[in-house]
């Protein structure tokens, strides 16, 4: 994979919010299989893309970048690619004891400096439907950082005028929202279109997908019936277990903008593993 392919696809993980590192050689001294510059990308089950040169180093690069995905915390990793006791020109190794440069038993005689950079869940707000309640949505999740992506099939509404805040619009089928999207763990998907056929394809469209939250509005009929349609179709019953429908906490609002803000309240405290109830304070003590 040359560096424009590797490139593309970190952009590609960016946009779905998938947590991983890049690993890049920083510095190197002495002889190593790899120059200042290779890149390589870490993902959290271990699998790589590209190369930082392979063998020993790779696998230790792999084990640190590991790690400090978990730790979420960047780092800056140096590595003796010699025989334990030998420095870089085959003489005794310098280096006090403890220091942090791992010393990998390789036979290249030289040193390598690997900044691991993590990349962990980007929050991904995808919105089926450019209606009144698509645009507030957009806005209040831009507020809270997410990225933004308006999908619709109509073209008139799919427009940056009414969608400024929007990282990405696309005009297109709902059916086709998991062709046409990149959908990753970190990724929110709401589902708010004109009528009850392209709830039905949108949803059926990202039921499997690994996205964090699927939630579809509507009323309980409404949603019955959906539900409904999609099991009688064969649907698995456990991927209809996972949809917020109807969806948002219940906050008694009926105009676009409370139904968005109680949507993307839901979507705040699943992120955060809350209920989305009252919060209450303590007992108070007497002065």
């Amino acid at each position: 994979m040359n560096t424009e392919e590797l490139l593309s696809k970190i952009a590609e993980l960016a946009r779905a919010g998938t947590p991983f590192v890049v690993a890049t050689v920083a510095r190197t001294a002495g002889s190593t299989p790899r120059g200042a510059g290779a890149k390589m990308v870490v993902l959290a089950d271990g699998s790589t893309i590209g190369t930082v040169g392979g063998g020993s180093l790779e696998h230790e690069v792999t084990s640190d970048s590991l790690l400090a995905l978990a730790k979420g915390e960047s780092t800056l990793k140096e590595y003796k690619l010699r025989q334990p006791g030998a420095d870089a020109a085959g003489g005794a190794d310098s280096g006090a004891a403890g220091d942090e440069a791992r010393t990998l038993g390789m036979l290249c005689g030289g040193d390598a400096d690997v900044f691991l950079e993590v990349f962990g869940r980007s929050d991904h707000l995808l919105i089926i439907g450019a209606g009144h309640i698509g645009q507030k949505l957009a806005e209040i999740g831009k507020a809270l950082d997410f990225r933004i992506t308006v999908f619709d099939q109509r073209a008139a509404l799919v427009t940056r005028e009414r969608f400024p805040e929007a990282d990405e619009l696309i005009c297109a089928p709902p059916s086709d929202a998991a062709r046409r999207v990149s959908i990753g763990p970190g990724m929110a998907i709401v589902i708010v279109t004109h009528g009850h056929v392209h709830d039905k394809a949108a949803l059926a469209a990202v039921l499997a997908s690994p996205a964090a939250y699927v939630g579809m509005i509507g009323s309980k009929s409404k949603v019955r019936a959906v539900m409904g349609e999609l099991r009688a179709e064969g649907t698995d019953p456990a991927l209809l277990e996972r949809v917020h429908a109807p969806i948002g906490l219940d906050l008694g609002g009926q105009r676009p903008a409370e139904i968005a803000l109680s949507i993307m309240a839901q979507i705040v405290a699943e992120q955060n593993g809350r209920s989305g109830g009252a919060i209450k304070a303590g007992p108070v003590a007497n002065s």
